[in-house]
């Protein structure tokens, strides 16, 4: 019992974060989906707050073992349009390659800029 309710409190942070996150970028109009906005603020409540309270990190870690299920409606929509992804498939790797190429370029620029910045410090 003990670890549903933390496990309900760590799903009630989840969801306020991603509701609140959404209301402010609509009402900010700033173009940034609702959830990563969330996300951000409570990376943001988390390190004032000085760590993850036990029913968040709870369902973060049953969330992340069970990872894969929520690939499963990407793949089925992928089965479902397949004749759009044969028809537009090549462009669509070029611009998912050209981006992990530009994001893996970005990370370590910035990592190089941080280590310099530090010291070298790790």
């Amino acid at each position: 019992m003990r670890l549903a309710v933390a496990l309900l409190g760590g799903a009630v942070a989840l969801v306020t974060a991603q509701l609140v996150g959404t209301a402010f970028m609509q009402g900010m109009g700033i173009p940034v989906p609702g959830a990563v906005a969330g996300l951000i603020l409570m990376l943001v409540a988390l390190a004032l707050g000085g760590g993850v309270p036990d029913g968040l990190g709870k369902l973060s870690d049953l969330l992340l073992r069970h990872l894969n299920l929520f690939f499963v409606p990407a793949g089925v929509g992928l089965m479902a349009h397949l004749g759009l992804l044969a028809r537009d498939g090549g462009p669509l790797m070029i611009a998912i390659v050209v981006s992990t190429l530009a994001g893996l370029v970005v990370v370590g620029v910035v990592f190089v800029w941080a280590k310099k910045r530090t010291g070298g410090a790790s």
